[in-house]
């Protein structure tokens, strides 16, 4: 094998189940090859061209793939683990359950890739380019994201606990029922993203863009989400309990039914807001947050209203938490 490493032509080659641990494959010509089963741990294939290559369940684990080209590629089950993949195409490759564990891939390419169920812990994807890609159930904890480009992809379900999404554009993306809990997306872009059922607990997203998302039952529990843009977004049905949504904009924004009981709403924007079945009368609103700004079609909540579109039983519970002595913001510290 070293000679076929030595040659590094192998376009087209059959070497499934090979052992190439710590091979020189630098620059080499992989076209097409058949490579499913192989071992490439510790190689050095930096500039590789692995275009329409098989790389089903193959072993690439501490591999130097920088500016490798994947384009292409079969590698569904591949171990990308603690690679480096700086700047590597992986343009239209299928990595479906792929591990990219520990895998540093800033500026990598993942557009149209589908890498549903691929785990991306601890790994570093800042600037990476995932527009398009399908990646419903990923895994990203403790992942680096800066700056990363989600727009258009697909993630239904994606757990992306305590990653850093400082400033990734995720804007039409569907992440209904994504988990960010303990995630930082200060300064992200979501316009018009589907995040239905996703939970942020415990997120900090200040400065982020939520304008006409679909938030419909989202949970922000302890959440920090400061001087942000709802404008337009469906927030229904959502728990936003003990949230600091202060200095935020709720423009036009949808709160049916949403539980908001101990959040902050100082200096929040709450013209043509629905606040039906909310508890949030402007009565008490006002009492509590007097810098908040509001318009005549300000929909804020009121007892007649609930009585003919809710249940007795959903009146009652709204009712409760309004006479619980913690129902407003200032009684609630916030501790991030």
């Amino acid at each position: 094998m070293n000679d076929l490493a030595k040659l590094k032509k192998l376009s087209g080659y059959d070497l499934s189940g090979f052992s190439l641990v710590g091979s020189d494959l630098s620059k080499a010509n992989l076209k097409e090859a058949k490579l499913s089963g192989a071992n490439l741990s510790g190689a050095d294939l930096s500039a590789a061209d692995l275009s329409q290559a098989d790389l089903t369940g193959t072993n690439l684990s501490g591999a130097d793939l920088y500016q490798a080209k994947f384009c292409g590629a079969k590698m569904n089950g591949a171990d990308l683990s603690n690679t480096d993949c700086t700047s590597a195409s992986f343009l239209d490759a299928s990595l479906v359950a792929a591990n990219f564990n520990g895998a540093k891939l800033p500026q990598a390419i993942f557009r149209n890739a589908v890498l549903n169920s691929a785990d991306f812990s601890f790994a570093d994807l800042s600037e990476a380019d995932l527009k398009n890609a399908k990646l419903s159930g990923a895994t990203f904890y403790k992942a680096v994201l800066h700056r990363a480009i989600f727009e258009g992809a697909k993630l239904f379900g994606a757990r992306l606990q305590s990653s850093n999404l400082r400033n990734a554009i995720l804007r039409g993306a569907d992440l209904s029922a994504a988990h960010f809990r303990d995630s930082d997306l200060t300064d992200s872009d979501l316009v018009k993203a589907r995040l239905s059922s996703a939970d942020f607990t415990n997120a900090i997203a200040n400065n982020t863009n939520f304008e006409e998302a679909n938030l419909r039952s989202a949970v922000f529990s302890g959440t920090q989400v400061r001087s942000s843009n709802f404008d337009g977004a469906n927030l229904a049905s959502g728990r936003l309990s003990r949230s600091d949504f202060s200095g935020s904009s709720l423009e036009a924004s949808d709160l049916w039914f949403a539980k908001v009981s101990a959040s902050n709403f100082e200096e929040t924007n709450l013209k043509a807001t629905n606040l039906l079945a909310t508890g949030l009368n402007k009565k008490y609103t006002l009492s509590e947050f007097p810098s908040v700004t509001f318009s005549r079609s300000t929909k804020w909540d009121n007892q007649e209203v609930r009585r003919n579109t809710i249940s007795a039983a959903q009146n009652k519970s709204i009712e409760e938490q309004v006479m619980r002595h913690s129902f407003f913001s200032r009684l609630f510290k916030f501790s991030k």
